[in-house]
């Protein structure tokens, strides 16, 4: 599908389904994440090309317990 496009990126972020609906309907909403762990810097994580890989990262998440339903968000 968008395989064919060299240029164009597709990211994926893992994440709780409400924050889902919030990113989609709340324009101005962002989370950026600010932990001392990440480890690529501070900001919103996204799977390049992968959203199975994004629902992963969320479903294991949840088995940890800090998510309860897990979902993605594409862009």
């Amino acid at each position: 599908m968008y395989s064919s496009r060299a240029n164009l990126v597709l990211g994926f972020h893992g994440c709780e389904s409400s924050e889902q609906d919030r990113l989609i309907t709340d324009p101005t909403y962002i989370r950026s994440s600010s932990a001392s762990f990440d480890w690529l810097g501070h900001g919103m994580y996204f799977w390049e090309n992968n959203p199975k890989r994004a629902l992963l990262w969320a479903e294991q998440k949840k088995k940890a317990g800090s998510i309860l339903k897990p979902a993605i968000v594409g862009a």
